[in-house]
């Protein structure tokens, strides 16, 4: 039974028999005989002369990831590749491209150590298994491997619009035209600088800070406002604020003209930063790159985010940030594209004024039809017809007959297409549209993997802002692994030839026994998804301790029992059932201590109270079992029956069992 426990632990732990394991290995390293970079060249100007050199061999900029030069003779390149195939295809143009424009240089490629490498097997068992070299499976915290700490903070988020009628603006229009609609002897020396800082001037006196204020004038008789109430109440009171900041600007306006839309406004509710963990989680589970990341909710409104091993940390912080709810809104018919084949929506033109107006102006008088929250979470990239990458995208069912309704009925309109207030997307609805399409904007082939994991994922229900941002460097990561393994052989290397020495057989049992428990542990460490930190670390090595004192109780009274006169045999049971009581006691307390820590202590406390609960109660087990069915079978042998083997007063031992026997 024991060993099956073995083989079942050690499988969990190390996983050396699974599925051949495949993974996208698009980072190359490249390397020279002979210098490329010349002592004092500017090594961005090198780097932007190496794209050049891949674009005429065929792999454009918007397929690069990276370019980082290692020194003079090293270069490592990563790629966007989707697939493996595509990854080869990189490899060979960057090759065939580097040796054009190198041919005496001797260039040649491959995988830079540890990065994009799967396990290879060492055995091939027909084709679904396969036996790898055993590696330990347990998840590397931040501090052991390096990465990103994120402290990511929810923000309440309103946006009011006020707007006048035409014949009353806030400021005077800029064109002659439009100049003529203002009604007669209406004047204003407002502009939108001004009106702006009155704005903010009065919100601030409410108590708000101004960075968290954002005041925009769209356009002459539109305004917007974008603040962060605390609830309906403190929104409601702002709103009426600058209603009044209004009327005293602008006197010969009456209360009915001045018009404040129903507000777009979200609160921080019971539960939010849950949700918000939930959304970041799927968006992190989405992207290949991040392994075992941690998240977790601190207080009402703060996510923590570590990332151990992240290779580029702004992509994931902009991942993380982005808010990501899509829109299809109806454009005022009025309203045309500035430069129809041009990739740029920035610029619209107002068909009855023939003025340039913007984008924001737009939008604030476009109507919202549909929703991210209306498409299903099963978006997919692919090459668009222009040769760039689109993301497809699909309705719920429910909304399919809605949206094809509603693009029969518009006909020759405009909806325009947008992520996070950006137009990504302007097409003229030219028929009925079934309930699917695509969302073009000119992707790289990374932008268009984000845009997918981030529709997939969900909008975000509040704005997010960084509140910390750290990185922990990958090199004191290592150096911190291998500080912590040094001291954990040396700290097992000095238990294992203290209990061999002192105790002999018995101490002899009580490695076997914590070489199991060591193994056992690992998989319960897998098992249960913990990431091993620094102070997880600091409870294994204490847990080690306290994996052989249980032993240490079972021997001495075993020896109390021998020099008692017992047979071995009883000696054994008498020993385990006396030791016992101390046992439990000695470490039910310390899972007292352990409960402690983990619901009073910060995360680092309950990584160390995770590990040290975890490894006393294998020790339980390797001590109570596993020592004792041990000795139970050497006990049961001639080996076993021989007193030195347990203590080194074996001749007063023998003499005293004599004397016992004889009185009897």
């Amino acid at each position: 039974m024991l060993f099956g426990v073995f083989l079942l632990s050690f499988e969990a732990a190390f996983q050396p028999l699974g599925r051949p394991q495949q993974e996208i290995q698009s980072t190359f390293r490249v390397a020279f005989s002979a210098p490329v970079v010349p002592v004092g060249t500017d090594e961005g100007k090198f780097i932007e002369e190496i794209k050049t050199a891949l674009k005429a061999g065929g792999v454009g900029e918007d397929e690069i990831d990276k370019i980082r030069v290692i020194n003079d003779r090293e270069l490592e390149i990563s790629t966007l590749a989707l697939d493996q195939q595509q990854a080869q295809r990189d490899k060979e143009n960057i090759l065939a491209a580097l040796q054009r424009k190198y041919p005496d240089k001797g260039v040649t490629i491959g995988l830079p150590p540890g990065v994009g490498q799967a396990r290879q097997p060492l055995w091939q068992l027909g084709n679904a298994l396969a036996i790898y070299r055993p590696m330990p499976r347990i998840n590397l915290g931040l501090d052991l491997q390096g990465g990103a700490h994120v402290v990511l903070q929810c923000l309440p988020y309103a946006r009011m619009t006020f707007t006048v009628p035409e014949t009353k603006p806030f400021v005077m229009p800029a064109t002659e035209e439009e100049r003529k609609s203002v009604a007669p002897g209406w004047k204003t020396t407002e502009t939108a600088e001004t009106l702006s800082k009155r704005v903010l001037r009065a919100l601030t006196d409410l108590g708000l800070k101004p960075d968290k204020v954002r005041v925009e004038l769209v356009s002459p008789t539109l305004l917007t406002v974008e603040t962060q109430p605390a609830d309906q109440r403190e929104l409601t009171k702002q709103s009426k604020t600058i209603v009044e900041v209004l009327k005293q600007t602008y006197p010969q306006l009456s209360y009915e003209e001045i018009k404040a839309e129903a507000p777009e406004a979200v609160f921080l509710e019971a539960g939010i930063a849950e949700k918000v963990k939930n959304i970041i989680d799927r968006r992190l589970y989405a992207m290949s790159e991040i392994r075992e990341p941690l998240i977790q909710v601190q207080g009402n409104d703060r996510i923590i985010v570590q990332l151990p091993g992240v290779r580029d940390p702004e992509r994931v912080l902009r991942i993380l940030k982005s808010t990501a709810m899509l829109k299809f809104v109806l454009v005022p018919a009025r309203y045309e594209l500035a430069n129809p084949g041009a990739e740029d929506y920035e610029e619209w033109r107002d068909r009855t004024t023939g003025q340039t107006v913007s984008w924001a102006r737009v939008m604030a008088e476009s109507e919202v039809k549909f929703t991210g929250r209306d498409l299903q979470s099963n978006a997919e990239v692919g090459p668009g017809q222009a040769g760039d990458w689109v993301v497809h995208f699909e309705l719920q069912p429910k909304k399919k007959r809605e949206f094809y309704n509603f693009t029969r009925a518009n006909i020759g309109r405009i909806m325009a297409i947008v992520l996070d207030d950006q137009c990504q997307m302007a097409p003229v609805i030219k028929d009925a549209i079934p309930g699917e399409g695509i969302i073009e904007g000119n992707f790289t082939t990374q932008e268009a993997r984000d845009l997918k994991l981030l529709l997939n994922a969900g909008a975000l229900p509040v704005p997010l802002e960084i509140a910390e941002n750290r990185t922990v460097s990958p090199t004191l990561g290592r150096d911190t692994v291998a500080a912590s393994l040094r001291a954990g052989l040396i700290g097992c290397a000095a238990v294992v030839l203290f209990m061999l020495l002192y105790y002999r057989l018995p101490g002899l049992v009580a490695d076997i026994a914590l070489c199991l428990y060591v193994i056992i542990l690992l998989a319960v460490l897998v098992i249960a998804n913990v990431t091993l930190t620094l102070p997880g670390i600091a409870g294994l090595i204490v847990s080690i301790g306290m994996a052989v004192d249980a032993n240490v109780l079972i021997f001495e009274r075993l020896k109390e029992e021998l020099w008692a006169g017992k047979g071995m045999r009883a000696a054994i049971e008498a020993g385990f059932h006396r030791a016992w009581t101390a046992i439990l006691d000695a470490n039910v307390t310390t899972l007292i201590a352990c409960a402690v820590l983990y619901f009073l202590g910060t995360s680092s406390i309950k990584t160390f109270a995770v590990t040290l609960f975890l490894g006393v109660c294998v020790s339980m087990f390797s001590a109570i079992v596993v020592s004792r069915w041990l000795l139970d079978i050497m006990g049961s042998t001639r080996l076993g029956q021989r007193l030195e083997l347990y203590t080194p007063g074996a001749r007063q031992l023998a003499a005293a069992q004599s004397s016992s026997r004889a009185g009897t």
